[in-house]
């Protein structure tokens, strides 16, 4: 008996997930449309539809660190966090908001912090950056204006967001509930 049609497509996206979490973590791939692009392509799956969502991705990522570092993956998460809290007081009046891997917990040694701020902050933000001497290179993220800042251990990705989409439905932290999440794990 054969499973039904939603059934396999599920498990596809199930597999293509996992194997984009693999490509992550162990790869450094950061663009998820990229990772889970490859992943079908490896497993034979159509690219153009069906694909997992980044949550998804996201979600086999923690599973996955768990399953096989997760002291590794506590640590990582831990000290990427401490540096996004020291970033974020840097940049504290432009309120920015954590986003991505780090806010969700599904980190590697190769993500990056990711910070949403205002749209209407950018030229503000940009003399900020100039004004500091801190290095950075504008950049085009899906039609977005975004800052790579280059910073030690690792990179900041700061994107311009409309005031609006800074509260969808992706994980976003505030340097106040941050700061209350690392006083927590650090009890």
């Amino acid at each position: 008996m054969t499973a039904p049609r939603s059934g396999r497509a599920a498990q596809a996206r199930a597999q293509v997930a996992e194997l984009a979490a693999r490509l992550m973590a162990e790869h450094g791939q950061r663009d998820y449309a990229a990772a889970k692009r490859k992943a079908a392509r490896q497993l034979g799956f159509p690219e153009a539809r069906g694909l997992p969502s980044n949550e998804e991705v996201d979600a086999a990522l923690i599973e996955r660190q768990a399953l096989f570092e997760p002291e590794e993956q506590a640590a990582v998460l831990a000290r990427l966090r401490r540096q996004a809290m020291e970033v974020m007081r840097v940049f504290e009046r432009f309120r920015p908001m954590l986003t991505g891997g780090v806010a969700s917990g599904s980190v590697s040694e190769h993500s990056l912090i990711e910070l949403d701020i205002a749209q209407d902050d950018s030229k503000d933000f940009e003399q900020f950056l100039v004004n500091h001497e801190i290095a950075y290179k504008v950049q085009d993220r899906a039609g977005s204006m975004a800052y790579l800042i280059y910073a030690e251990p690792v990179d900041i990705l700061v994107r311009m967001v409309l005031q609006d989409a800074r509260h969808g439905h992706a994980p976003h932290l505030s340097l106040d509930r941050l700061n209350k999440l690392l006083a927590n794990a650090g009890s």
